[in-house]
């Protein structure tokens, strides 16, 4: 008897655990089912109610989006996007060539002058290139609103114009422009109170390294030293001196702490008389194809100091530019030169001279 109570008490207690357990595997299922319901039934609450109304916006992007625009999203990775202004010009070409195969660099449109042939090419094909699906235009205003950095190898008031429509939409502009006047360059100053403006007569490293050189000559050389700058450029070029050769003028200038308009003499023709004791002449020579030689000469009582730099290629400016771009994206609102972006200033910001090269 006592075997089989203890049966008949272990008997009801497994049944009383098996009892227990299926509750338990109903409740556990009942979780289950419960999210199968709002799915069967399209009932979504909380955070869910977002997803279908932001499907459409994702899907009408891609669509409403011209086929450049799409390039457009490397900028959120990094790279600089940027726009030429003037780019049919022999520096605008050469420039578009190098930005399109830069890294780091996103080219986002061109502009040319109104009646040009090139308006409405494609700007990759302009550059000899696959086509990048951006027309080439006349408007500068979308150009630098959807740029970062624009490049502006153009005329004096073009650039001028465009030194404000930088400072309105709060683009850095790089500045090749050569031959601005005193009112075109103080809007220039103006604009650079709002945006980085990195504005040379001269790209290249190699010019930039002899203004620096020409600057310390002048400043260790006393006035018994006369100073001569010669400059030779194809015949195409509209303005003399260059810009370049002012540039170095400056320089000497600086080294002699004094203001090159006041010691300044353009040519010499004709009866001019002897040589004024410290005054910085000026020769200029147009002809052939010469993309641009700068001779600044030393000259005392029995001896002689030449400083030559020869271009052969317009591919020096160019490089000198991307360098340019890259260093002014993100840069503080400043009148910049060349020096700055290659280091050779420590110091602040350098106000550009009104050069034209």
């Amino acid at each position: 008897m006592a075997s089989q109570s203890s049966r008949l008490r272990s008997g009801r207690g497994a049944a009383a655990v098996a009892a227990a357990k299926r509750p338990a595997q109903k409740k556990a299922a009942k979780p289950l089912e419960k999210p199968k319901k709002p799915e069967k039934s399209g009932t979504i609450t909380g955070p869910r109610k977002a997803a279908p109304q932001a499907a459409p916006k994702m899907a009408v992007k891609p669509a409403a989006a011209p086929v450049a625009s799409a390039k457009l999203k490397r900028g959120s990775n990094g790279a600089v996007r940027v726009g030429i202004a003037g780019c049919a010009g022999r520096m605008g070409q050469m420039l578009l060539k190098l930005l399109i195969s830069a890294p780091g660099v996103l080219v986002v449109g061109g502009t040319e002058r109104r009646g040009s042939h090139v308006l409405g090419r494609d700007l990759g094909a302009l550059a000899g290139g696959e086509p990048l699906g951006i027309t080439i235009g006349d408007n500068p205003e979308p150009l630098f609103e959807g740029a970062d950095v624009v490049v502006d190898f153009t005329s004096p008031s073009a650039t001028a114009l465009h030194a404000g429509i930088a400072a309105k939409s709060g683009t850095a502009h790089v500045v090749g422009t050569t031959g601005l006047d005193p009112d075109q360059m103080q809007a220039v100053s103006r604009a650079a109170q709002r945006v980085p403006i990195v504005m040379a007569s001269n790209m290249s490293l190699g010019i930039n390294l002899l203004e620096q050189v020409v600057e310390e000559v002048a400043r260790i050389l006393d006035a018994d030293w006369d100073i001569e700058i010669v400059e030779m450029h194809h015949r195409h070029k509209v303005d003399a001196p260059s810009g370049t050769a002012l540039t170095l003028g400056e320089a000497a200038a600086r080294g002699r702490n004094v203001q090159l308009r006041r010691v300044s003499r353009r040519g010499r023709d004709g009866q001019v008389g002897p040589r004024i004791k410290g005054e910085i002449g000026f020769s200029a020579i147009r002809g052939g194809d010469v993309v641009g030689d700068h001779f600044v000469i030393f000259a005392a009582d029995g001896e002689r100091i030449e400083l030559t730099h020869r271009a052969s290629n317009r591919e020096i400016f160019a490089r000198g530019a991307v360098k340019a771009v890259l260093w002014a994206a993100g840069k503080r609102p400043g009148l910049y030169s060349m020096k700055d972006v290659l280091g050779f200033n420590l110091g602040t910001p350098s106000q550009a001279a009104p050069a034209g090269a």
